[in-house]
């Protein structure tokens, strides 16, 4: 695994000293950064998109609940999917597009606008603009895998208050033509931001490889809608060279400085309100899996084993086993994409019969054990999971491939909510069931989509009404285009 501890934003800026004999700037606060540089900027939003994936803030990110690997025990509230009390399509929304898409954007601006003397220059000028440009597709991606529609092409665009909302078909298939240009113009030879870059220091060739598979995620996302395109995507990321071992992950490594440390850390330094649903903990007990003691508490056991809380009802803490205290570190990193799903991702391509360069099994048992390496679970236990009957491929938990596959990423996808919300909802296994104590919005489903941003009647009201309809209603029931079945 790769550990970079960088200092987080900021740092590496500096400003302009005026001379002594400049009256002018005596009134001016030479301490103050005026202009932002791209590289803060950039920075700033790798840090709060790390945040939107790995913060477990009720007010935030509830994903590890939809999955249901989590349940709330005092508070149930958001395991029985209760969006409108926190607002959490605008929390999100807010994040997305102001912490995170317009600083990025911003960068970028500034970036093309600055001259570039030489060849050398020129080339890393154009790293770092495919390097942001690979970032913000991620972003939109995020954004229609939340909600649907949402604004692209009228997105932070200066003097427009009232943005349409952009099909979200549409907007995939140009995030594809944007991300494999984006692909083309690295250059692994030369550099890019250094430090500034808080996931790979500036390394491009890791770019590459993180970018190629972000393309095999978009693609199998296509995979049920537009299947010739989805295997184009997937097919041309895989020959360029997506992520091949855990040596590639993207990391987020947060550091013990505030304000720049786990965000968990300071959620959960005094509260203990979520336990393992009983339907994971079930899950990975009758599995025998090694992952167990990495993923929970083992002074959590309760009789020796391990015990999930009923999803969707109070439980008293001390009846149940919780997550590992290891994930509230407040140094605990946090994981962007990996080789564990870039693997599972191209296991579903090959079932699907797709040039990927190994059968579905060879990558399906490539993303188990990259998961368990990454957890630090021992080879030989590794070995031992991998041949029990309803773990090896063939014979695996599932009616089908599809299902064996689904269902490996379900545990591997651990802690990583936002990932595991979406598989379930385009893979549709394991079959998730909402509990008795659901919200009526829920309409006795598992939630599939995030509501709109609760503001969004009042200050774009046209706009979000002709998408609410476009996509079915507003709704935590309504399906996202790439969730046919």
């Amino acid at each position: 695994m790769k550990k970079r501890k960088y200092p987080i934003l900021f740092a590496f800026l500096g400003l302009c000293l005026y001379s002594c004999d400049n009256l002018e700037g005596l009134n001016d606060d030479t301490k103050a950064y005026v202009t932002p540089v791209p590289e803060a900027l950039m920075s700033s939003a790798q840090e709060q998109y790390a945040i939107f994936l790995n913060n477990s803030s009720v007010n935030r990110n509830n994903f590890r609940l939809y999955a249901q690997q989590w349940s709330e025990v005092a508070y149930p509230d958001e395991s029985r999917y209760d969006m409108d009390s926190r607002l959490l399509g605008n929390s999100n929304w807010v994040l997305l597009y102001r912490d995170v898409l317009k600083d990025l954007i911003d960068a970028q601006n500034k970036i093309t606008a600055a001259p570039a003397a030489g060849a050398q220059a020129i080339v890393v000028k154009q790293n770092k603009l495919a390097i942001i440009e690979i970032q913000i597709v991620q972003v939109y991606q995020t954004l229609v895998d939340l909600y649907g529609n949402v604004p692209y092409s009228e997105a932070i665009k200066t003097g427009v208050l009232q943005p349409k909302y952009d099909d979200g078909l549409t907007i995939y298939k140009d995030l594809g033509s944007r991300l494999t240009l984006a692909i083309s113009k690295l250059d692994p030879t030369q550099a890019s931001f250094g430090k500034a870059d808080l996931v790979y220091g500036g390394n491009v060739a890791s770019w590459k490889k993180y970018a190629n598979s972000i393309q095999i995620r978009l693609g199998m996302q296509l995979s049920d809608v537009d299947p010739v395109l989805a295997k184009t995507l997937v097919e041309t990321a895989y020959t360029s060279g997506a992520m091949t071992s855990n040596s590639d992950n993207a990391i987020f490594q947060y550091t013990s400085v505030k304000p720049h440390f786990n965000p968990n850390y300071e959620s959960f330094k005094s509260r203990a309100d979520y336990s393992i649903s009983s339907l994971f903990t079930t899950a990975l007990n009758d599995l025998t899996d090694p992952r167990r003691d990495f993923y929970f508490d083992p002074a959590s056991k309760k009789g020796g084993v391990y015990v999930g809380a009923p999803y969707g009802f109070k439980a008293d803490v001390q009846t149940v086993s919780i997550f590992n205290k290891a994930l509230k570190e407040i140094n605990f990193k946090g994981d962007l994409f990996d080789y564990a799903e870039t693997s599972f991702l191209l296991a579903d391509a090959a079932n699907r019969g797709w040039a990927v360069g190994s059968p579905a099994s060879t990558h399906y048992t490539n993303g188990i054990t990259a998961s368990m390496k990454y957890w630090g679970v021992a080879d030989a236990d590794i070995t031992a999971y991998l041949a029990q009957p309803n773990v090896a491929f063939a014979t695996a938990t599932g009616s089908n491939a599809k299902e064996r596959i689904a269902y490996q990423m379900w545990i591997a996808y651990y802690n990583r909510g936002f990932e595991a919300w979406t598989a379930y909802r385009r893979l549709d296994f394991p079959k998730l069931v909402a509990p008795s104590t659901a919200v009526p919005a829920a309409e006795g489903k598992v939630p599939v989509r995030m509501v709109y941003s609760h503001l969004a009647p009042s200050t774009n009201g046209a706009n979000y009404a002709a998408a609410s309809s476009a996509i079915g209603g507003d709704k935590m029931t309504t399906k996202l285009f790439w969730d046919k079945y």
